[in-house]
């Protein structure tokens, strides 16, 4: 952890810090919010930055761990023995010094990115997944950038519902609770209720901050500037998202997004049987405001943390404890194997079998308590409330198939899948939030998708060099266990036997190093994204996931059902089906 953490503290907030240079910047400070906001997110990382990066260099560097017992005694007569106890003191008291750091500056830091919002919250977003990479103070604070951004007083909420369908929000709704049940980098989400075909219906209302698109447009072209001098390798994503963060602006978009969204989970066999889509309600939704059906229960990690913070106390330990374990269990064991349980529906009929039955033994417990009871003067019983402990692997099974037939049957998906789309409903399903950034993609983009995922589960890096240089990716050297490193890195696994043990941004610096890429098409940007999210997810969740595990038997069953299997793909073909490619270009020093 110390190697990884040293070194990627600093390079996840000087990508945020350095989005604007101190020369030249404070002459716009009183005009552009752009650059006041850049100003604001330098000031308070930088000084993190190199706090860091002094303690590396450092340790690096400098003298060893001054406790070390063996510091008087000469080098060479110091027995093995003594070595390795003075090299396990030092690492201890390393590892000490960085979680304090750590301790010091996570959450100030992130409660920064909060009030900053914007891109800057976003990239906290995506952060927050790494938990095999930072330290657990970072984690922490991080993970409230999910759905805890600081929120906008209701009456801006009120306000917003005034400009956007020209009355007081009191004609649309009976009422609309001040609490947010949740708060993004774009905007927040209230309960309210309404009156729908004389019934009063619970609700669901996501308002847009007002500011949220000059916001984004500023902070993104921000970054990007940075990204060009700095680290180019991320200019695609900033592009890709660039384009995307216009539609995921519109609600009204959004709303047909969620229509389409559930339609194909139908066909597809997942809803409502595993997973539920909100139905929006179109008619009172308008661009800036989403109207939906509400759904019950928590965001689905924070309702997982809950029940699992429940069983640790109930059982002697804390949840940070078990979390732990478990990251050691990983770094030992590495990636479990897929689930292989009951499937979300008869969980779901379980769990109704439970409340039926807890529903005729508690009649019977009020009968006792009520009459019986009192007669006889006994002490009453308690009622029985029956619930089914949440199943990791078979939620992370269950949100794998679901995102890998959206991606690969359908064409049509959530790019931006965080911890906070998801919620854990009371019988057990999940369900789906926020597609806003619903990506489309053409058939012969969904087939060429298809037919990478078949080759990276086969190991096919013939097929997977074919595919790449068919889309237009060149590198300097031309190096295929390089392209096969990324390939796999980007879209399946953050494995050891991918990564070597390195960080996300020490495995891209040594690939760029080695064979630096110099065209790449940016046509499947947003799926890698997704693919990224979902890994993020699961790790933070502490079960890690290779994409491929499930998305390649899902890719060769689409292949078959579209006439196209696997293996009458050669390179004329994959010519012939060739998608459109939008290319990017690099210039690395």
């Amino acid at each position: 952890m110390v190697r990884i953490r040293k070194q990627l503290v600093p390079k996840v907030l000087g990508g945020v810090a350095g989005t604007v240079g101190v020369g030249g910047g404070l002459l716009y400070w009183y005009e552009d919010e752009g650059t006041r906001r850049a100003m604001k997110a330098y000031s308070t990382f930088v000084p993190v930055v190199l706090h860091y990066r002094w303690v590396e260099a450092r340790h690096k560097y400098l003298i060893p761990a001054k406790s070390s017992f063996s510091s008087l005694v000469s080098s060479d007569k110091k027995t093995p023995e003594m070595l390795l106890k003075e090299k396990e003191l030092d690492q201890q008291e390393k590892e000490e010094e960085w979680k304090a750091l750590d301790d010091l500056y996570a959450d100030r830091t992130v409660e920064r990115l909060g009030d900053l919002q914007g891109m800057y919250c976003k990239y906290g977003q995506t952060a927050a997944g790494f938990t095999n990479t930072l330290g657990e103070a970072w984690i922490r604070a991080l993970r409230t950038l999910e759905n805890e951004v600081p929120p906008r007083p209701v009456d801006v909420v009120h306000q917003t519902i005034l400009e956007e369908t020209g009355k007081p929000y009191d004609q649309t709704f009976v009422s609309i609770d001040p609490e947010p049940l949740g708060s993004a980098s774009i905007g927040q989400v209230h309960r309210g209720t309404l009156m729908k075909d004389g019934k009063l219906m619970e609700v669901a209302i996501k308002v847009q901050y007002p500011e949220a698109q000059r916001l984004f447009t500023d902070d993104i072209h921000a970054i990007r500037a940075f990204c060009e001098a700095f680290a180019p390798e991320q200019v695609i994503m900033l592009d890709a998202m660039e384009q995307q963060n216009r539609l995921e602006l519109d609600y009204l978009q959004e709303a047909k997004n969620l229509e389409e969204i559930r339609a194909n989970l139908e066909k597809d066999g997942f809803a409502p049987g595993q997973v539920v889509v909100p139905k929006p309600l179109s008619e009172l939704s308008t661009r800036r405001m989403l109207v939906m059906e509400l759904l019950p229960g928590p965001k689905l990690i924070d309702g997982m943390r809950k029940f699992y913070a429940e069983w640790a106390e109930a059982n002697g330990t804390t949840l940070e404890a078990l979390e732990t374990e478990a990251r050691a269990k990983i770094e030992k064991e590495g990636i479990p194997a897929k689930y292989d349980g009951p499937p979300g529906w008869q969980i779901a009929m379980y769990s109704r079998y439970l409340k039926v039955r807890d529903s005729l033994v508690n009649a019977g417990i009020a009968a006792y308590n009520g009459v019986a009871g009192k007669a006889l003067g006994a002490s009453t019983i308690p009622y029985q409330q029956s619930s089914i402990p949440p199943n990791t692997p078979r939620i992370i099974d269950t949100l794998m198939r679901v995102h890998g037939y959206q991606l690969l049957q359908d064409g049509v998906f959530n790019s931006d899948p965080h911890g906070g789309n998801f919620m854990l409903l009371p019988d057990g399903r999940i369900g789906l939030i926020d597609y806003g950034a619903t990506k489309r993609l053409t058939r012969n983009e969904r087939l060429s998708m298809c037919l990478l995922y078949a080759a990276i589960h086969r190991m096919d890096e013939e097929k997977v060099f074919q595919l790449c240089d068919i889309g237009g990716y060149k590198s300097k050297y031309g190096r295929r266990d390089i392209l096969m490193k990324l390939i796999l890195f980007g879209y399946d696994s953050w494995g050891k036997d991918v990564t070597e043990g390195k960080n996300i941004q020490q495995f891209i610096d040594d690939m760029k190093a080695e064979d630096p890429w110099e065209e790449v098409p940016d046509n499947f940007v947003m799926a890698q994204f997704m693919s990224i999210r979902l890994r993020s997810l699961a790790l933070g969740m502490n079960s890690p996931i290779k994409c491929s595990q499930w998305w390649g038997p899902i890719a060769e069953e689409v292949l078959i059902k579209e006439g196209h299997p696997y293996e009458s793909w050669n390179y004329e073909k994959m010519v012939k089906y060739q998608p459109e490619l939008n290319m990017q270009q690099y210039k690395f020093a």
